[in-house]
């Protein structure tokens, strides 16, 4: 075997290796955020089924800023079982969607209070609903081109 022939072995090898290192964390990564979203979703259903209604009222609005751009989260205070209980709003946006002082329907679980969403459908379908198939969908895809590479030896960097 020439010494080309067992360079280029070598950096099969090590592709290989590096490919499967990717595969591993992307799979991770997916299965992090498809349980999260399943999560969410059980949440969701928990409070449709068990779940109380009382009117809340924003009280503070908490702003994040990712990449130079700032978002906007309600956090919401409602009162429950002779308690005074609080959350953050699950969608942020630029322009708010509420204003401090709104008044908005907040959908509780009775046995821990501290578990809580708007009453809204955007607010409590729209994060699982779209995190779940969008997951499911780059794993699909980014598998499709990991197994590929692995199966090629072909390097990352192209």
């Amino acid at each position: 075997m020439s010494n080309f022939a067992k360079v280029e072995s070598a950096a099969r090898g090590i592709n290989r290796i590096q490919t499967g290192c990717m595969f591993l964390f992307a799979n991770l990564l997916f299965t992090g955020f498809c349980l999260w979203g399943v999560y969410m979703l059980y949440v969701s259903v928990q409070l449709e089924t068990k779940g109380k209604i009382t009117e809340g009222i924003v009280v503070e609005m908490d702003a994040s800023t990712t990449d130079g751009s700032t978002t906007y989260s309600p956090i919401i205070e409602f009162e429950a079982n002779g308690e005074t209980h609080s959350f953050k709003g699950n969608i942020s946006s630029n322009p708010p969607q509420y204003s401090i002082g709104d008044r908005v329907d907040v959908r509780f679980d009775p046995g821990n209070p501290n578990t809580a969403q708007i009453d809204k459908s955007s607010e409590r379908w729209l994060t699982p609903i779209l995190l779940i198939p969008a997951m499911l969908i780059a794993a699909i895809i980014v598998n499709f081109f990991l197994i590929r590479a692995w199966r090629r030896g072909d390097s990352m960097d192209n």
